[in-house]
């Protein structure tokens, strides 16, 4: 009798040490609803036009919305009316910073049916801001009439989070939320695609073309949280 009580009082015990843990982690600091709202403003002032680069909007998979649950997302094709080259951009923040685990390119690209091909850390410069992320590479077979072409593609990303967090990848992201309303601060994620034909410094100018254009956006993900004017 005397062991059961026991049991149960330490499962109490158990119990209550979660709650308290939840409590602490999903606090949502104090401004921080002022600085999704910031994010969001400036998510639409982002311009359709960057330089010589025309962006259509693209549809995102519902599944995809389903998972991040995004305060602000844009999914847009560009092509530069110069040169014809193209591009596909991904920018997307959500709330809560454990929404993005769900669609990253190691995930989101082999869902959709891609293979996972080589990495690496790639970092890139964008005026005063430095963008540490990864390339990723990804190949599928493509049926065209009766026969069937590799197709291969690369993925530049990055992860954003507030007080001017850069990160490279997802164990960056996991190790940057850990602590008391880490993850209610939210996160941000901004994917870039080529055909994987596109060569690497060509590709590296339109990094920094695309993400100059999404500077007030990427700012406003950067910005402290808290500490922003809605």
């Amino acid at each position: 009798m005397k062991s059961r009580t026991i049991y149960r009082l330490a499962a109490l015990l158990v119990l209550f040490a979660i709650g308290a843990h939840r409590l602490v982690t999903l606090r949502r600091p104090p401004g921080v609803d002022a600085y999704h709202e910031h994010v969001r403003q400036a998510a639409a002032a982002v311009p359709h036009a960057i330089g010589g680069w025309i962006g259509q909007d693209t549809r995102v998979p519902t599944q995809a919305l389903s998972l991040l649950a995004p305060n602000a997302i844009i999914s847009r094709h560009y092509t530069n009316v110069e040169n014809g080259l193209s591009a596909g951009m991904l920018v997307v923040h959500c709330s809560d910073a454990h929404d993005m685990a769900g669609h990253f390119p190691l995930r989101c690209y082999p869902a959709e049916g891609w293979l996972r091909g080589g990495s690496r850390p790639r970092d890139w410069q964008v005026g005063d801001l430095k963008i540490t992320g990864t390339e990723y590479q990804f190949y599928r077979l493509e049926t065209i009439g009766h026969s069937s072409e590799k197709r291969s593609i690369t993925v530049a990303n990055c992860l954003l989070r507030p007080n001017g967090k850069v990160l490279r990848d997802m164990d960056a992201l996991a190790a940057s939320i850990v602590g008391a309303g880490g993850q209610a601060l939210g996160a941000g994620q901004i994917q870039i695609y080529f055909d994987a034909g596109v060569p690497e410094q060509q590709r590296d100018g339109v990094i920094q073309t695309l993400i100059g254009g999404y500077r007030g956006l990427v700012d406003a993900i950067l910005a402290p949280a808290g500490n922003t004017k809605s």
